[in-house]
């Protein structure tokens, strides 16, 4: 398995922008009349001010502005009032059931196929004889995943929750039909990018919609579903990879993906109806940022980029990863002054960083992401060197870990919907991921059955408990309308800070690998080859008739390295604990804002 893979595992959801809706001609109904305490004129002037008609005077545009987002930052900032009445969500019932059901399925066809391609990995090479391409299977489909989930939370204001949805799953289907039905290892990869378009809006998507139809106080009940799903995909991908692998041939697990969609098609349709965005088409196009969705694109790829090869297939300090880490930055960059000064419209509006637990959790994300895939993805290597495990005995490993995410999400989103209490989740979860973390460094070479369970359960317990918390966190300090964006950001963070934690750590494992490699070779010269096959074969010492102290030299070696990579990401995991504890209580929002609706 490559170390760079392991983003496969990664990735949550994202989307990014929910704006206002230009036309003021619409009628009203009663659910907006009453979100925020912000007047019904009030919220008919942002609408007109934020129209692309041009029409009015400046100043009257920024009065009316001045006066709905004052009334909105002063119910963001207290939390909304104490003695509002909980608002219940705008879809109730069966309508309801039928949604959640939808995008629960949506998140665990996304996740899934994050995961199921890794025990398939070994079947796909050995078909196309592809080992040298065997990375991008898996990289195409996190580039083009995290790459364009900014654009997916503004379309679907601009184009409709339904009609967005429907179109990932329209590329997500096309993706796996064209993985399975691949004939050669670069269509294949094709097919990935494209899956990954689609499943990018998946899981991103299922966010925005229980944000925009749910109070902030009732949706960590909501979301907790998702963390569970996802979770549950996480195990359940390398054991059914390994599964069609071996029984029906890899190309069913592609396949899997419409025939699950299939239903989720139909209940997509029938169940999320909510009012159609106003507007021409022409006036929908308008309202795109296309310059600072390009440059946010190209600068997420060619980073995405510059980690995936770094290490692997260039040296770190070659032209090819140098350039691609210096453009995409500088695209990023680009980025944020675009946002500042030229849309009408931004994807990443920049008053999100001036309320004080948006910005918290964003840092902390980055920090969370990069210790986040220690046990998805560095546990695993570990029992293949010390235990000579399979892929689908280190996926049953991990089930205790996911079973603490799991139980820990739903019960923390049931806890925090029903007391509105979140920080105390945020510090406990934290401070038990970062002992979770510290325990992994315990870790020896003949660990006991108890460890290997009972470490990865709390860490597990830790993140499940710390997860959700951050997410409400963050989107009860901005204006309802800014949480499509907060959540984006909150996602796509995350991924990138998982990228380059991954980058990093793989960097130093290498790094304290070779000279401790370089000692065995010169203490056991007749072994060479094989001592040197380790850096990218985690069975070495597990070769047949291979000489016991070369096996126990090659395994006390890459536990010894193992150890500076457990230390790397405890370190992450104390710098996102230090972070949350600068957040600050902010009662959550009862009522839905003016952006719920379309």
């Amino acid at each position: 398995m490559s170390p760079t893979g392991a983003a496969r595992a990664s990735v949550d959801a994202a989307s990014i922008v929910a704006s206002l809706n230009g036309s003021s001609s619409r009628a009203m109904t009663d659910v907006e009349k009453t979100r925020s305490g912000v007047s019904t004129t009030g919220l008919k002037n942002s609408r007109a001010s934020n129209s692309s008609d041009g029409s009015g005077s400046d100043n009257e545009k920024s009065s009316q502005k001045d006066i709905v987002q004052t009334e909105l930052t002063k119910d963001t900032e207290t939390g909304g009032k104490d003695d509002a009445k909980d608002e219940e969500p705008l879809i109730k019932g069966k309508k309801m059931l039928g949604i959640m059901l939808a995008l629960a399925l949506s998140m665990f066809l996304a996740a899934l196929d994050n995961t199921i391609v890794s025990t398939m990995l070994p079947k796909i090479t050995e078909k196309f004889n592809a080992l040298p391409l065997m990375t991008w299977i898996i990289s195409a489909y996190v580039v083009s995943s995290t790459a364009l989930q900014p654009m997916y939370g503004k379309l679907c204001h601009i184009y409709g929750h339904r009609n967005v949805l429907l179109t990932a799953h329209a590329f997500f289907i096309a993706g796996s039909v064209i993985c399975g039905a691949s004939k050669s290892a670069r269509m294949l990869i094709a097919g990935r990018a494209i899956a990954g378009v689609g499943g990018s809006g998946l899981m991103s998507l299922c966010f925005v919609v229980v944000g925009d139809i749910v109070p902030t106080a009732k949706s960590p009940m909501y979301i907790s579903v998702f963390g569970m799903v996802w979770a549950i995909a996480s195990v359940a991908g390398p054991l059914l990879g390994g599964v069609f692998a071996d029984k029906t041939g890899f190309q069913w697990g592609f396949y899997i993906n419409p025939i699950i969609q299939a239903p989720v098609i139909v209940l997509i349709i029938f169940f999320l109806r909510l009012p159609s965005p106003q507007g021409s088409a022409m006036e929908k196009i308008k309202r795109i940022d296309f310059i600072g969705i390009a440059a946010v694109v190209i600068g997420i790829i060619m980073l995405q980029l510059g980690l995936t090869w770094g290490g692997q297939e260039f040296p770190w300090k070659s032209a090819a990863v140098i350039i691609s880490l210096i453009l995409g930055m500088l695209f990023l960059i680009g980025f944020v002054l675009i946002e500042w000064k030229l849309p009408a419209e931004p994807i990443m509006p920049l008053r999100l960083f001036k309320r004080r637990n948006a910005s918290l959790m964003l840092i902390a994300q980055i920090t969370f992401g990069m210790s986040f895939f220690l046990p998805i993805f560095y546990f695993p290597l570990y029992l293949s060197v010390v235990k000579n495990s399979s892929a689908i005995s280190s996926g049953l490993h991990l089930i205790s870990c996911m079973l603490g995410i799991s139980l820990t999400t739903i019960m923390s989103g049931i806890l925090i919907s029903k007391t509105g209490v979140y920080l105390p989740f945020i510090w406990a979860g934290i401070a038990i991921n970062v002992t979770g973390l510290g325990l992994f460094v315990l870790l020896g070479t003949h660990p006991s059955n108890g460890m290997l369970i009972g470490i990865p359960i709390v860490f597990g317990v830790g993140v499940g408990l710390a997860m959700q918390p951050m997410l409400s966190c963050a989107q009860n300090s901005v204006d309802q309308q800014d949480i499509a964006t907060t959540t984006t950001l909150f996602m796509t963070v995350r991924m990138l800070g998982s990228a380059i934690g991954l980058a990093i750590a793989q960097s130093a494992l290498q790094n304290d690998l070779t000279p401790r490699i370089a000692a065995l070779i010169a203490k056991f010269p007749d072994s060479k080859e094989l001592i040197s096959s380790i850096t990218y074969n985690q069975g070495a010492p597990w070769t047949p008739g291979i000489p016991q102290d070369v096996h126990d030299g090659l395994i006390d070696a890459y536990v010894a390295s193992m150890h500076k990579v457990y230390l790397i990401f405890l370190a992450f995991g104390g710098i996102t604990f230090i972070v949350s504890l600068f957040a600050k209580n902010v009662p959550l929002r009862k009522t839905l804002g003016a952006s719920a609706m379309e």
